[in-house]
């Protein structure tokens, strides 16, 4: 609205003052030329009085002239001596000197039209030659008060000044529907190009808006977009079927080995164990690709989670595995811990850090779980006693198929937690890994408040 704006003011100081200045000095310049005219006029008269004597009808003309145009008339010889005639506000000693009367006793018509005016009154001067048979006889003197210019020139102003309002008036009335015409698209651009950033590829930008170059943008944007999600989907779908397809022939592959078992000698029998072992994990790859495919694919709705329910039935699950090698399971959380979420977001994320965690804890050590409120925000923490983490591993660990130097052979698909963050990014949440006090690894996922829910609306937690 600046901007549109500031281009009619520029516009209307530009024209507008030039304008003003221009028409004030016409103005002047008409009133001299009229006066010079009459000044001509009354000539005749003049050289009749200055050489045969007949001032009385010069009197009676001036007279005339007077009552008629409100200037006055005055009458010099050749030397300038007053000859008669209406007074000026100079004296005629004074008139006698001025720049313009005495131009015109060398024989110029001039007047002071130039602004070079008495700088005793504000008066109009003008001065025209009485010559008869060739030879200067006298001139005649006109002298009017600019009063009525001064009033017609600040007329001019008011007008200008008028047609200058009303022009930004008008600017400034249509500077905001402009504006809002020309910035519409572009909030709408921005908003879906932030929905688009966020893994909403649904988002579009309506194309009937705006100037044409920002329609053009739009369709422009649109087709960009539509091609992305279509990679995106081409993507996803390769990444789904293959690991469908793929499941049938390792499970297939696993029955043949199993059934080669009594046809193995014993010495080979390590052997058959280390193949099966590796199918196993190539199934739980594949596994972990469906389950990133579909966190990735961002087509869940948010919905109020409980928290610290979910987190204690995980718990009692995993305690299952946690006894049997020597590792106590605790969990820590007090209060509604409502998070926005989508449906079995939370408890495969603890999943995932539980079961790293139980993999590399010792024997004798607890793992802990923690459910905590923090800046709107609900944080699910899982701290072991385990080897840890360095900061340059720690930095990698979310990235695919990445595995740590401390995981044994065999072990893990390498997607665990960056399924876990893939998941957390979803929600509009993110993953942090921390070193733990004392040694081992804090894994936390933060994931947003729901908000204060009607207890009625939440799963009992103790079932």
């Amino acid at each position: 609205m600046a901007a549109l704006v500031a281009l009619p003011v520029v516009v209307v100081t530009v024209l507008g003052l030039p304008l003003a200045v221009q028409r004030s000095d016409e103005a002047l310049r008409e009133l001299a030329h009229t006066r010079a005219s009459e000044a001509r006029e009354l000539a005749p008269a003049a050289v009749e009085a200055l050489t045969h004597g007949e001032r009385a009808g010069l009197r009676q003309r001036i007279a005339e002239y007077q009552d008629r145009t409100g200037a006055r008339a005055h009458i010099l010889d050749a030397q300038g001596q007053s000859v008669g005639g209406a007074l000026c506000r100079l004296s005629p000693g004074e008139l006698a000197q001025h720049k313009v009367v005495r131009a015109a006793l060398e024989g110029q018509s001039t007047d002071s039209s130039d602004r070079q005016l008495s700088t005793f009154t504000q008066e109009l001067i003008v001065a025209v030659p009485a010559i008869d048979h060739g030879t200067l006889v006298g001139i005649v003197v006109v002298c009017s008060a600019l009063d009525d210019l001064e009033l017609k020139q600040w007329t001019i102003w008011v007008v200008v000044a008028v047609i200058g309002a009303l022009a930004l008036a008008t600017s400034g009335f249509l500077a905001e529907p402009l504006a809002r015409w020309i910035l519409r698209p572009v909030r709408y651009l921005e908003a879906a190009a932030r929905r688009f950033a966020a893994g909403d590829h649904t988002a579009r930008v309506p194309v009937h808006l705006g100037p044409p170059d920002l329609r053009v943008l739009a369709e422009t944007f649109n087709h960009l977009a539509e091609q992305v999600q279509h990679q995106v989907t081409v993507q996803k779908s390769f990444v789904s079927d293959a690991a469908h397809q793929l499941r049938s022939p390792l499970v297939a592959l696993r029955l043949r080995l199993e059934n080669l078992e009594p046809h193995i000698e014993p010495d080979g029998s390590r052997g058959l164990e280390q193949a099966l072992g590796e199918v196993d994990r190539m199934a739980g790859i594949l596994n972990a690709l469906l389950l990133l495919a579909r966190s990735e694919s961002g087509a869940q709705a948010a919905e109020a989670v409980d928290v610290l329910a979910v987190a204690e039935e995980r718990v009692a699950s995993w305690r299952l595995v946690a006894e049997p090698r020597g590792i106590a399971l605790t969990i820590d959380g007090e209060g509604d811990l409502v998070a926005s979420a989508a449906a079995s977001t939370v408890d495969q994320i603890l999943d995932v850090f539980l079961d790293n965690a139980l993999r590399m804890a010792p024997a004798g050590t607890t793992v802990r779980v923690r459910v905590v409120e923090d800046g709107g925000m609900v944080a699910v923490q899982c701290i072991d006693a385990g080897p840890g983490m360095s900061p340059a591993e720690r930095g990698r660990a979310c990235g695919r198929f990445w595995r740590g130097a401390k995981v044994a052979t065999g072990e893990g698909s390498g997607l665990g937690l960056a399924i876990a963050a893939s998941l957390a990014r979803a929600n509009n949440g993110h993953v942090l890994l921390q070193e733990a006090p004392g040694g081992g690894l804090h894994a936390e996922v933060r994931l947003p408040a729901w908000g204060h829910l009607p207890s009625v609306a939440l799963p009992s937690r103790r079932g």
